[in-house]
């Protein structure tokens, strides 16, 4: 087991790396960076900490496109700004590099075909239980080279999911990594997102359109796609994804909207249910009409109680 970093002050910076991404590590490495799961995923290693001799700790996700940083003294703690992976050129500023992911992104959506049932996209969805009569348009289908460490590791048929902002523009892209046969593709990490054009916060993948309920305009949100679509299957709210429970944390709602239901993973460590109390408050304080559901077996979301599998 690692020595924790500045152990008297160890819950203000997991606090602080836990308000930023929505995941913590139980132990810092202080001498080089660590890495950590913020989807609730072993394989996930996307957040980071990083030490510095100055004792200034900077942390952050390259999932969510975020950073942050903590000093021992505990001022300054939560500061916050987009993290853009460097792109080892100094003449390439940060704004030419945004404008050059949101061509690489919107060049390969463009590319990409609407579901169908037949392609392997469509297939993987029915394998997971989900039969859907019509496919999102947020959704499409494609083949794309699945890189590790800057490597061609293949290539693989993949379900794109556009995330976009609350303005409707094109963030990132969400990727699902398959086989020919409709399955989650034999690499390390199936699902990945392209690097974003600007910060993640607040932004979805928006499934369907938000409708009246009960005289009031209704919407569901879930964290991933497959759990987003059966909470639309099996409760007939129109629901969006928010990829991850930061993502679910940092949501904005559309204008108008009057009734929330925040679907939530029942994650053994809580971070799900965490990220449904944060957002509940918000949408609460606001005036929204608030419900959140969570499955009752601890470890499971509502797709595996769509499925059977859980309660």
């Amino acid at each position: 087991m690692r020595k924790p970093f500045f152990v008297s002050l160890e819950p203000s910076l997991r606090a602080a790396i836990y308000d930023m991404v929505g995941a913590a590590p139980e132990h810092i490495n202080p001498d080089g960076i660590t890495r950590f799961s913020t989807s609730g995923q072993r394989t996930n290693t996307d957040g980071w900490v990083i030490c510095s001799d100055n004792r200034i700790v900077r942390f952050g996700c390259w999932r969510q496109n975020v950073e942050g940083w903590w000093t021992d003294t505990g001022r300054g703690s939560r500061a916050a700004h987009s993290c853009f992976q460097p792109s080892g050129n100094p003449a390439i500023n940060v704004e030419q590099e945004r404008r050059e992911r949101a061509r690489i992104n919107a060049s390969i959506w463009s590319r990409a075909r609407p579901m169908r049932v037949e392609a392997h996209a469509g297939t993987y969805l029915l394998k997971r239980g989900l039969v859907l009569v019509d496919y999102p348009s947020a959704l499409r289908t494609t083949f794309l080279s699945y890189y590790e460490d800057g490597v061609e590791k293949g290539r693989y048929p993949a379900m794109l999911g556009a995330v976009t902002n609350q303005h409707g523009e094109l963030v990132t892209l969400h990727r699902t990594f398959l086989t020919a046969g409709g399955h989650k593709a034999p690499v390390s990490q199936p699902k990945k997102l392209t690097r974003a054009s600007a910060p993640l916060a607040g932004a979805s993948i928006k499934l369907d359109q938000p409708r009246e309920i009960n005289n009031r305009l209704t919407l569901g949100i879930g964290e991933g796609i497959e759990t987003a679509l059966a909470c639309r299957l099996g409760s007939g709210i129109p629901t969006w994804s928010c990829v991850s429970a930061s993502g679910m944390k940092s949501f904005i709602w559309p204008v108008g909207l009057e009734s929330l239901v925040i679907f939530a993973d029942n994650d053994k460590h809580g971070v799900g249910q965490a990220a449904a109390g944060h957002l509940a408050s918000r949408a609460v304080a606001a005036g929204l009409e608030v419900r959140v559901l969570v499955p009752q077996t601890a470890g499971t979301d509502w797709l595996d109680v769509y499925v059977g599998a859980a309660e």
